[in-house]
């Protein structure tokens, strides 16, 4: 019998000793090659041959028993050994991340015949962070210094890029940042040497270092300890004979301080407030005309409160109608300009539920906007399938005229990851089991609300579009509406101040007249766009005594943006057809 379990076991020895001599060969298991992509295009040059150089993970086996790699762009063809890259020295990626396969022979064969495996290349862009970073604590001593931990900026520095791809590292002078010498430290504890000081922030790519932006990081010390953020946003569009929820958070943005204040809230007189509900403790609600005060009670350093309004839209008021609400900060703080929100809506009939809007409405006065000022984009979207969503993606791709440095996640529905790959931005909401509009319709629903900078350099008549893609596990991609923000003239620019032009009666049912008080040019052009851009109407039009009249008869009842133009100056004043 031992003799019978000896000769099994000298065969299993044997087949095991075999396999191993014969079997697939182990992969090497190289780092990824990252470079930095200078220009932005996606394509570099990579030196495949001197990145992957042997660095063996398997038993036993020495890079001088083997010859060079050869390198493929297939596993087939890899394992074919066919269509070999014949510049591997020199190698221009066709995309990135792109997957590269090698293979080495043996010189003489010992425990494998060959080694192969793959890996990837990355062609990095260079970071784009926040340009303008900020942290502020007390004057407590009346010294104006105070301890940071730097690392409370790094959210707001990165902007959406992913935190677990970037390296931030701290200086006192650009030069410094810029040599990388003289890192700060201590970064938890850092000890400011003036009120106000600027640090400069190093931010690069793990895998890249090569790939940097150095930014500004502003630390001040501030007597006054408030600083505090009023948002308004809704969940849903405003219709007719429908009740809409809006909420308005406010944010404690202090590291270091609780805040107490007062916001007052206001909508149109003609709207009918029916709740206000998630009023936490220690706060209090007080109603008055159009509208109510907000006071909260000690709200924590980094922490944020809101109430829901639930606000109705009678059956009376015409599609197309324009809503103003607004929130504001009572008190004084050292930021004033997050202390007031404005949110500017459309009455709408039957309306998708995946949608994205902006919260000044798709026409923004040129002068009244300033260089501090943020857009505010709410991407709302509802499960209106048969089942329940797992998981939820949102991918937002921003227009060139946005500055996708400056974006600040604001809130969310519900537990997200945010992620910024360069213009792409990307909302995951993993396990969130979205129940369906029939299965639970108040909960059915969702949203992300963040804010973001045009870039430097816009100008009256540009438009900027915005659009996202929605998707419920595995479905297509629910593509919400484009909505585009346009930036007009001011309502009275100086250039029209000089001809002292007005517009009556507005609103108007069917005849407007234009009046100038001072003569011009006799020939005038005239164009009507509803509120959404679109040109309804455009005509040349003679002055008699000064005087134009235009037929109003073929338009719905609604706002619209009337832009008179006399070939040497233009003017854009909002026309009511009732």
């Amino acid at each position: 019998m031992v003799q019978r379990l000896l000769f099994f076991l000298f065969i299993f020895l044997s087949f095991s000793v075999y396999s191993q001599i014969q079997g697939p060969p182990a992969p090497f298991g190289y780092i990824k090659y990252h470079i930095c992509d200078e220009d932005a295009d996606g394509v570099e040059e990579f030196d495949l041959l001197t990145h992957f150089n042997f660095p063996f993970n398997v038993v036993g086996e020495e890079s001088t028993n083997y010859n060079p790699l050869t390198f493929y762009l297939t596993e087939e063809d890899r394992n074919n050994e066919t269509n070999q890259i014949t510049n591997p020295t020199a190698y221009l990626n066709i995309s990135s991340p792109q997957r590269i396969y090698y293979r080495s022979y043996a010189i003489i064969p010992g425990a494998y015949e060959y080694l192969d495996g793959d890996s990837s290349i990355h062609a990095e862009p260079i970071p784009t962070p926040n340009s303008q970073n900020s942290l502020i604590l007390c004057d407590t001593n009346n010294s104006g210094l105070n301890t940071f931990d730097l690392t409370e900026a790094r959210s707001e520095i990165l902007a959406g890029l992913d935190l677990e791809l970037y390296i931030l590292e701290y200086y006192e002078t650009l030069e410094d940042a810029q040599n990388q010498t003289n890192k700060v430290p201590d970064v938890i504890s850092y000890n400011n040497i003036t009120t106000i000081q600027t640090l400069y922030v190093r931010v690069y790519h793990r895998y890249a270092s090569a790939c940097y932006s150095v930014v500004e990081l502003e630390l001040i010390v501030e007597g006054i300890c408030k600083d505090l953020e009023v948002l308004l946003f809704p969940l849903d569009s405003p219709r007719p004979g429908f009740v809409s929820e809006y909420h308005l958070y406010v944010i404690n943005r202090r590291h270091d301080s609780k805040i107490s204040g007062r916001i007052q809230f206001n909508y149109e007189s003609f709207l009918e407030l029916v709740s206000i509900s998630d009023v936490g403790i220690g706060e209090t609600v007080t109603n008055i005309s159009n509208g109510f005060f907000l006071d909260i009670d000690d709200l924590s350093p980094k922490h944020s409160t809101y109430v829901s309004v639930n606000i109705k839209t009678p059956i009376s008021v015409p599609l197309n109608t324009i809503l103003i609400s607004e929130a504001r900060y009572l008190g004084t703080d050292y930021n004033a300009n997050n202390n007031y929100s404005k949110l500017t809506e459309i009455v709408v009939g039957s309306y998708d539920p995946n949608d994205i809007t902006e919260s000044h409405g798709p026409n923004i006065l040129y002068d009244d906007f300033e260089s501090t000022d943020y857009l505010y984009y709410t991407v709302r979207f509802q499960n209106v399938g048969t089942a329940d969503a797992i998981n939820v993606s949102i991918d937002n791709t921003l227009n060139a005229k946005l500055d996708k440095s400056t974006i600040q996640m604001l809130s969310g529905s519900h537990d997200y990851v945010f992620t910024r790959a360069d213009d792409q931005l990307n909302w995951k909401f993993d396990n969130i089991h979205l129940p369906s509009e029939d299965m639970d319709e108040p909960n059915s629903h969702g949203y992300v609300y963040y804010k973001i900078k045009p870039l430097a350099g816009y100008k009256v008549g540009d438009i900027i579009p915005n659009t996202a893609e929605i998707y419920f596990d595995f479905n297509p991609a629910v593509v919400t509406n484009t909505f585009n923000t346009e930036f007009l003239d001011t309502l009275n620019n100086e250039s029209f101040n000089k001809v002292n032009f007005s517009i009556f009666p507005n609103p108007v049912t069917e005849i407007v007249k234009l009046k100038f008080n001072k003569s011009i040019n006799d020939q005038i052009s005239v164009s009507i766009y509803n509120i959404q851009g679109k040109l309804i109407l455009n005509s040349k039009k003679t002055l008699q005594n000064n005087t134009i009249q235009l037929s109003t008869s073929s338009l719905k009842s609604g706002m619209y943006f009337l832009k008179v133009n006399d070939g040497v100056n233009e003017v854009t004043q909002k026309l009511i057809v009732k």
